[in-house]
């Protein structure tokens, strides 16, 4: 009996420990359950940004932070929409609607994100294309202009592509042109033009894919009240020879560089108000020194010239003939240090506004090279010289005639909506 008993509890004991185990076996299980899915997710999404990496170009190589979902490279917000991919020439991509954007040091500029908020806004509100943004920008700007973009895709329910492009490999692509320039348009080391991203549209057509015929670079302070394929279709309205678009500059701040120039040739346009009080003879296009008359002076005596002053360029807006500039063996030898050098010191020219100043004196020298792009198309805002030294001449420079197509908010003047 007592050997009964001792198996008898040996048996129950055993049945109790088993049930013991098979719980907590239950109980594990369920946690395994229960975390599986969340970390299935996590191994698919891995998966994804592995694949996607492999397939589709990444400005910022192995990094993946757009939150692209889906092998196509296609957000999440709106499938369909919206595509962050390589560019490619048309027949492969939908759009040769090429739109460039500088958009760097958020941090540092307060009010630029609103600026790139209200740009994306206007151009998608107006726009009758599909578009092709290509954002050059940097790591601490990136993703929010990437969420701007969503946002506003989605608001507006439009299809785009976008692109973005690490600012520092832009500017080691055009390092020897920055090297020329930067001593001759920069105010003073460390000021806010003084940054290779302002020259970086001198030599954007070595930066993007050498199948891009077209493409417009454009200032995050601007509004748009017309759609953007109105001012691509102005590319049909090039001269054969001419490489960029621009519009005048519509302050006089060229006066004011040019204020030695203009005393020793006080007959020059050069500096002049774009809208003059009366049309010049030909003496008054020409410099008075015999010397300065070149090939390229003559040609600004033509009548479309003539019907205008000179007050620079402001390149707020710039359109890029990109196949035509690659292959312009001229402009390769206007960029060099040496020309660039010589046009300084022939105006006497201390520029500080980055690659405007370098339009500003190519479109003097050279001005079949440069196509007259309406102020319309790039209505400054900025008053800054009405108040320092210019007040009685201020609005001559500033008048523009027509409907403006976009508002230029230069100077943090905020653009009308």
């Amino acid at each position: 009996m007592g050997m009964n008993k001792a198996l008898l509890v040996f048996i129950v004991a055993s049945g109790f420990l088993l049930f013991i185990y098979a719980n907590s076996s239950v109980f594990n299980r369920h946690l395994v359950q229960k975390d599986a899915p969340e970390r299935l997710a996590a191994a698919a999404a891995a998966a994804l940004v592995h694949h996607n990496h492999q397939h589709h170009h990444k400005p910022h190589e192995g990094k993946h932070r757009n939150g692209t979902g889906s092998e196509n490279g296609t957000s999440d917000i709106a499938a369909s929409k919206l595509k962050r991919v390589k560019y490619v020439s048309k027949g492969t991509n939908d759009t040769e609607y090429n739109i460039f954007l500088i958009y760097t040091k958020e941090s540092q500029n307060l009010i630029l994100h609103s600026q790139l908020e209200l740009f994306l806004r206007s151009l998608l509100k107006y726009s009758t294309i599909e578009l092709h943004l290509h954002i050059i920008t940097d790591e601490q700007s990136e993703r929010s202009a990437e969420e701007l973009i969503k946002q506003q895709i989605e608001r507006f329910h439009r299809t785009a592509f976008y692109t973005l492009y690490d600012v520092r490999d832009c500017a080691e692509k055009i390092s020897d042109i920055v090297h020329g320039m930067m001593p001759l348009f920069n105010y003073r080391s460390g000021s806010y033009y003084s940054d290779a991203l302002f020259l970086l549209s001198l030599g954007l057509h070595r930066i993007v894919d050498r199948n891009m015929r077209r493409a417009i670079l454009i200032d995050c302070d601007v509004v748009f009240r017309a759609s953007v394929k109105e001012l691509f279709d102005q590319f049909e309205l090039f001269a054969p020879d001419q490489l960029f678009g621009l519009a005048p500059e519509l302050t006089p701040v060229y006066r004011h560089v040019l204020s030695r120039y203009r005393m020793n040739n006080p007959q020059t346009i050069f500096g002049s108000p774009y809208y003059m009080d009366k049309l010049p003879e030909q003496s008054d296009v020409l410099p008075a020194s015999a010397n300065e008359v070149s090939h390229s002076m003559k040609a600004a005596a033509s009548s479309e010239i003539r019907r205008h002053g000179y007050p620079g360029l402001n390149s707020g807006v710039v359109m890029l003939h990109l196949d035509r500039i690659r292959r312009s063996r001229l402009y390769e030898e206007i960029i060099k240090e040496s020309t660039v050098k010589n046009m300084a010191d022939k105006y006497s020219f201390q520029g500080h506004l980055g690659d405007q100043d370098f339009y500003t004196l190519m479109g003097f020298e050279f001005p079949g090279l440069i196509y007259r792009l309406d102020c319309v198309w790039n209505r400054q805002l900025c008053t800054w010289w009405r108040e320092h030294g210019y007040s009685d001449i201020f609005d001559r420079y500033f008048h523009c005639e027509g409907t403006v197509k976009i508002y230029h908010g230069n100077c943090n003047t905020r653009a009308p909506e």
